[in-house]
């Protein structure tokens, strides 16, 4: 299989930078992906997000939703030597005369995302996500003016922006956007363009718990892997509100990361809306079942970390103590002083409010006026399991009040002492009636709550960034960058919030 065609691929996959960088953990991810241009260009090139390394022309490690892409097309029939899922910087050497689709993936292809506009919004300059990825579909412009039979196809998790605004996809220079889970549809719609049919603008891919997730065929980034998909609680602010959660079989699961461990990816993160929730049904968890995958994963030789990305406050109270200090421990590992981070979506600590945005379910089996009270309570436990919950908070939801303000501004503040990390993002709606919240809607309420909040990250920020570091063996460079460069950038917002509120 010859890595160089002259003539190019037919099939090419990528994604900006944001995406296809080489971090060594999800949490420097969150860190990369969440900057703004006025963080020096060359600090983030380097130091924190440097390009994922090639064999070829083929990058070593992609996003899963790239290496999910790129299995379900060769198990489909599409030749392997067909296609290739490259780097940024390997595209134009991939593109030629033969290619006919340029499937691009992006996180936040117009800077909607509520992590990205709130920080935007705090600190200045643009988000690094849209400009990444804009970047990125001006040089595949560019390579199509040369090959003007290319497609450019562009999906991942932040399709939903360009769905929403068609015009801005068709200035772009989009052709096509898929969104959702495109395993099962992706196949067709790529032969239909390989054979010159045409296509709408939008295509929203559809998936059911019956349809095949095809196995990775190479390595993910950040050792990625799907536990469940979905989650279906109905929250209004969520893109997957109805998506029910379906499990992957732990036979699946090991699968992937085997593949991972191949390519010598030896950290795991594990993708669920709901880590605790693996294995249980839509309102109640099954700690055996959560249990048994972590131990299972333990057994393959080669692991190191282990990470869970989210986690529901109602999923952590059906876990006994004793069962989330296990949970805990596999989690760590050999690492026996690391704090597990996972990130808990609160988003408010006013009922009443959550409810009010389609949360009831989230909230189950608590009543909605204990809402408060039992995120309170579960928080503490998984503090004393040995995790630090990363705490999001939702401001600007529909209907919120200055009292839901003050709310879960007393909320935050009696946290006080524990180790936890607290982010209030804006509100970045699905739904094109609801507007944004921004900057310019900022009460001083919001700043108090934003002080409050940051209080905990200032503390606690730099030293999670560290531990991550020293257990999945950064270079020193990045770990001597984070040292350098993060305790100036936390001086900015201290500033900020000092001066604000």
């Amino acid at each position: 299989m010859s890595e160089t065609p002259a003539n190019g691929f037919r099939v090419v996959l990528t994604a900006d930078r944001s995406l296809m960088a080489d971090y060594r953990t999800v949490f420097e991810g969150m860190v990369g992906a969440g900057q703004t241009t006025s963080v020096p260009s060359v600090l983030m090139r380097v130091l924190v997000a440097p390009p994922v390394p090639s064999t070829g022309l083929r990058a070593v490690r992609a996003p899963l939703g790239l290496r999910r892409l790129e299995a379900a097309l060769l198990d489909d029939g599409l030749p392997a030597d067909h296609l290739a899922v490259v780097t940024p910087e390997r595209l134009p050497r991939a593109v030629g005369t033969r290619t006919r689709i340029v499937g691009l993936s992006s996180g936040d292809p117009l800077g909607l995302g509520m992590n990205t506009s709130t920080m935007t919004g705090l600190t200045g300059g643009r988000s690094r996500t849209m400009v990444l990825f804009q970047r990125l579909l001006a040089d595949v412009r560019r390579l199509k003016r040369s090959h003007p039979d290319v497609k450019i196809v562009v999906g991942g998790p932040g399709a939903w922006q360009l769905a929403q605004d068609p015009q801005a996809a068709e200035r772009l220079g989009v052709d096509h956007v898929l969104t959702g889970y495109c395993e099962t549809d992706a196949p067709r719609l790529f032969r239909d363009l390989l054979d010159g049919a045409a296509l709408p603008r939008v295509c929203h891919c559809t998936w059911s718990a019956g349809d095949v997730i095809p196995p990775i065929r190479r390595p993910s980034v950040m050792g990625v892997v799907e536990i469940t998909r979905g989650c279906g609680l109905g929250c209004d602010y969520c893109t997957l509100a109805h998506v029910p959660m379906t499990r992957l079989t732990p036979d699946a699961v090991l699968r992937d990361v085997r593949t991972n461990l191949s390519g010598d990816v030896r950290d795991v993160a594990l993708m669920s809306e709901d880590v605790f929730r693996y294995g249980g049904g839509a309102t109640h968890p099954d700690p055996a079942a959560l249990l048994g995958l972590l131990r299972d994963l333990r057994d393959l030789p080669g692991i190191r970390m282990i990470q869970p990305l989210h986690a529901n406050i109602s999923s952590v109270s059906g876990f006994s103590d004793d069962e989330l200090a296990e949970t805990a421990r596999l989690f760590r590992g050999d690492h026996a002083s690391r704090h597990v981070w996972v990130n808990v979506g609160v988003e408010t600590a006013s009922g009443q409010l959550l409810r009010a945005v389609g949360g009831r379910a989230k909230m189950h089996p608590f009543a909605v006026d204990d809402w408060g009270d039992a995120c309170h309570h579960q928080v503490r436990r998984l503090v004393r399991a040995g995790f630090t919950p990363m705490i999001s908070l939702l401001t600007g939801l529909p209907g919120e009040t200055p009292d839901d303000v003050e709310t879960t501004c007393e909320w935050v503040r009696d946290l006080d002492g524990e180790r936890v990390l607290v982010f209030p993002v804006f509100l970045a709606p699905i739904e094109p009636r609801i507007r944004p919240f921004g900057l310019a809607d900022m009460t001083p309420g919001h700043w108090r709550l934003f002080q409050a909040a940051y209080r905990f990250n200032f503390r606690w920020n730099l030293k999670m960034l560290r531990q991550e570091h020293r257990c999945a063996g950064a270079p020193w460079m990045r770990r001597a960058a984070a040292a350098l460069f993060g305790p100036l950038y936390l001086l900015g917002l201290k500033t900020l919030f000092a001066l604000e509120s």
